[in-house]
């Protein structure tokens, strides 16, 4: 109720940042349109679906570029001679003349039009937000008069895997990579058998091939097409997901890329061990325990999940002086 006298300002604001340049923002602006559907319900409901219905075929007004001449254009000397560099390495000063408003980077003045590519990319998090707030693992909704079925689900999904197949411009390996990290959630979000049934089949072929153009698309979107279809292969089952690949080279890539990440896994590893704030295992032994506890050796301690008593030297624990 404290926000309503503002809140036509604030949905400006944050359809505004749905578009923005930085990914983060995009994405930060998004939860605030979800939030904002939590707390005003169908109304705002209505407004957020106009905004992702108006801008989410924006991938498909970016102007063509090739990838030449779009790496021509950042390494263009004209646009880097002369400009002063700051402290933290960008070409915007520190401080703005008045010092009226936020001050520092952010304030500054110096900045890049909006692409329409990055309208795509903010509804992706949209959507994942719609999905996760209003979906129950299954048709029903969480909120009281909005409802997220599949006849309005249905035409959005299928709109938007139509649109990330776009490869007129470089940025479109970005706005795949988006897809790719955001799907799994989705996925999980609207539940396995409501996901299986409806949306799956309509990112599989976009799925291998972006698996599979190791050539020609960029490594952080072949990567997150590899993680991605190894967390909805884990979510549906394994055979499920593969025997959804149409073609005999998609499914024998799927296993290829699959066994790829995992000796990739071996090689990194067991990953760090969970942070303690007692410290490592065995760093409180007390004076008076005897030197190897056998008994202790395997179970559970308050201290820790398992501690391994180790032989006590004199002098070597952090309250000796106690």
């Amino acid at each position: 109720e404290e926000c309503k006298p503002e809140l036509p300002m604030l949905f400006s604001r944050w359809t505004e940042q749905l578009t923005d340049q930085i990914w983060s923002v995009r994405e930060d602006a998004a939860v605030a349109l979800g939030d904002a559907i939590e707390a005003y319900g169908a109304s705002m409901y209505d407004q957020v679906m106009e905004v992702l219905k108006r801008d989410l075929p924006g991938a498909r007004n970016q102007p063509a570029m090739s990838r030449e001449e779009y790496v021509r254009l950042q390494n263009d000397i004209k646009s880097h001679t002369n400009s002063q560099l700051y402290s933290c390495g960008s070409l915007a000063p520190k401080l703005r003349k008045g010092g009226a408003g936020r001050i520092g980077c952010g304030d500054c003045q110096i900045t890049r039009p909006k692409a329409p590519w990055e309208a795509t990319d903010g509804c992706i998090y949209l959507i994942r937000e719609l999905c996760v707030r209003l979906c129950v693992n299954g048709p029903g909704t969480v909120l009281e008069g909005v409802a997220l079925t599949d006849d309005t689900l249905l035409p959005i999904m299928t709109e938007l895997a139509d649109i990330c197949r776009v490869k007129h411009f470089p940025q479109s390996d970005d706005l795949r990579t988006t897809l790719w990290k955001q799907l799994p959630l989705i996925a999980k979000a609207l539940g396995k058998q409501r996901f299986k049934r409806i949306y799956l089949q309509l990112f599989m072929e976009l799925l291998g091939s972006n698996m599979e153009n190791r050539s020609y698309a960029s490594q952080l979107s072949v990567h997150a097409a590899g993680q991605c279809a190894e967390e909805l292969a884990t979510f549906v089952g394994a055979g499920i997901f593969r025997g959804r690949f149409e073609e005999e080279w998609q499914r024998e890539l799927f296993d290829r890329t699959m066994a790829e990440r995992r000796q990739a896994a071996i090689k990194a590893g067991p990953g760090p061990e969970a942070f303690s704030p007692f410290g490592p295992s065995g760093l409180f032994i007390s004076r008076n325990e005897s030197k190897t506890d056998e008994s202790l050796v395997g179970q559970d301690t308050a201290w820790s999940p398992s501690v391994i008593k180790k032989e006590y030297v004199p002098g070597s624990g952090m309250f000796e002086s106690l």
